[in-house]
């Protein structure tokens, strides 16, 4: 329909052309007469033979009646000519106008036509010019492609009226009966698996709507189960036979370090792994072991300090070693090892490493590290993030130079990061990242450093933004979550006040968090 109109369109340019070159219809449009008329409607005759689906022209002057083109033109098409909707065209410059698709026959022919009306000024005169558009070929075209496909479908013109049905009544009425933007739970009940299509043409606000039933769906598709099933099977049969060593010597010493890490995630710490390859799953190994060995030393450390050393080293454990976060790595690790993606496998596994060397590097846990080093582990989280979740993120570091040697509180940023990634960026249907995440570094007015990770993801309700500020630190979630009343509870600790963290969010703006390192 859209390419029908077009070919339209560009012909009125070229009956324009015509009509202002032609003596016989300028003679018509300066005088009238009946020796005229009948010219200019020879030669308007001759333009419509140009193109098939033009059935009619007619042309009417500024000081001149209506003529057309003598043949195939209905009564139909007269009451276009005399509707008030296009005597108040003519009246409008440089318009133009499409009516309403209607039926109109001629002699024992029917016609499904629409009418293209245009205003020109050629010649120091205003003219108007109809043409009258068969779409007879065009539906027939589109019921030959639709109708082995589709078991029911309408079109709508650019009025909004309904011009055209296949299918049957029950079928019909079933996507008439639904809206466009909401569809009646009920309704997508009634029909389960049945496929609903609509569409609005940009060009020219023709609509169509259509529905295949699942049964014509399984008919169409059934064949081909039965025979892509079997080839899938006899392929992968064929794969594990020819690949079932190199296979299992990839894949078993993942499944094997994911079970263990599933383990440490759940509070059992004796989960070593025996650890005897040089490649990146064994770095990663002898990493996750070292893990579990310093876990365990700092669960004696901590047990011999004092209350609130202890509960500050203790969160700040917490914080920085998420087993959940690398048994999920590992997982990702697994899948692109069964993709054989072995360039991924390198950068996610070398991000992990980077990660675990930077928080086992020394014997004792510190409470806190450069802006430089933080920085440098979060960009490694980012990458793990990107590669276990698409997306479009962006991230920005807005840090002058001069700060990045100042010692901030440890894995302070990178629990922001991924607030901002799972609270305001990542998207509930698709589950990718989609937004920008701005990490930036400043002093205030008192010298004092300040953090401040803001994100433009969706934001939160009032109700919930004061909920969110509510919430204080529980020693009951240690080892549980890590969160904003975690960060919250160590910046107690360490500066003696509530009021380091700020939060500010509005829905649809996204969220920004700031931290005063410091006493207010």
């Amino acid at each position: 329909m859209e390419n029908t109109l077009s070919l339209v369109e560009n012909y009125m340019e070229n009956v324009a052309a015509t009509v202002e070159q032609n003596n016989d219809i300028q003679n018509y449009l300066k005088n009238p007469d009946a020796k005229n008329s009948t010219s200019a409607s020879v030669r308007l005759n001759n333009l419509t033979s140009y193109m098939g689906m033009i059935r009619g022209i007619a042309i009417a002057g500024q000081n001149a009646p209506t003529i057309d083109s003598m043949t195939n033109i209905g009564a139909e098409d007269y009451k276009i000519i005399e509707s008030d909707e296009f005597q108040k065209m003519i009246e409008t410059g440089f318009s133009r106008s499409y009516s309403s698709v209607y039926q109109t026959k001629i002699g024992s022919k029917s016609y499904f036509t629409v009418a293209y009306a245009r205003n020109y000024y050629l010649n120091n005169q205003w003219c108007s010019i109809v043409m009258f558009v068969n779409l007879n070929n065009t539906l027939k075209d589109m019921k030959g492609l639709a109708g082995s496909s589709l078991d029911a479908w309408y079109l709508k013109d650019s009025k909004g009226k309904i011009f055209y049905e296949y299918g049957t009544d029950d079928n019909i009425a079933d996507i008439k009966n639904l809206t466009v933007e909401i569809i009646d739970k009920e309704k997508r009940n009634e029909m389960t698996g049945d496929i609903i299509f609509y569409d609005k043409s940009a060009t020219c606000s023709y609509e169509i709507a259509s529905v295949i039933k699942k049964e014509t769906i399984w008919m169409a598709i059934f064949p081909y189960i039965g025979g892509l099933f079997l080839n899938l099977m006899l392929f992968l049969v064929l794969v594990l036979f020819m690949n079932y060593k190199n296979v299992n010597t990839l894949i078993n010493p993942v499944m094997i370090l994911s079970q263990r890490m599933l383990m440490a995630a759940r509070g059992n710490l004796d989960c070593k792994v025996v650890s005897d390859r040089q490649d990146e799953i064994g770095l990663l190994e002898s990493s996750f072991n070292k893990m579990i060995d310093d876990l365990k030393h700092s669960i004696e450390v901590i047990g011999e300090k004092e209350a609130k050393e202890q509960q500050i080293r203790f969160s700040l454990l917490v914080s920085q070693i998420d087993p959940h976060f690398i048994y999920n790595t590992i997982n990702s690790i697994n899948y692109l090892a069964r993709k054989k993606r072995c360039e991924d496998i390198v950068t996610v596994n070398s991000a992990l490493i980077a990660i675990l060397k930077d928080r086992l590097r020394v014997n004792d846990i510190q409470i806190t590290d450069t802006v430089a080093n933080e920085m440098r582990i979060v960009n490694q989280y980012i990458v793990i993030e990107k590669f276990m979740y698409d997306g479009n993120l962006d991230v920005e570091w807005k840090i002058p130079s001069e700060f990045m040697e100042e010692q901030i509180p440890k894995n302070m940023i990178q629990p922001l990061v991924e607030n901002s990634l799972f609270h305001g960026l990542i998207d509930e249907e698709s589950g990718e990242f989609c937004g920008k995440i701005i990490i930036g570094v400043y002093k205030n007015e008192r010298d004092n450093l300040v953090l401040s990770v803001e994100d433009d993801g969706g934001g939160m309700e009032t109700e919930k933004l004061a909920e969110v500020k509510s919430m204080r630190f529980n020693p009951e979630d240690r080892g549980k979550k890590i969160g904003l009343s975690n960060i919250r509870g160590r910046l107690y600790y360490l500066y003696g006040n509530t009021d380091c963290m700020q939060i500010e969010s509005e829905m649809g703006k996204g969220t920004k968090i700031t931290i005063e390192f410091g006493e207010n």
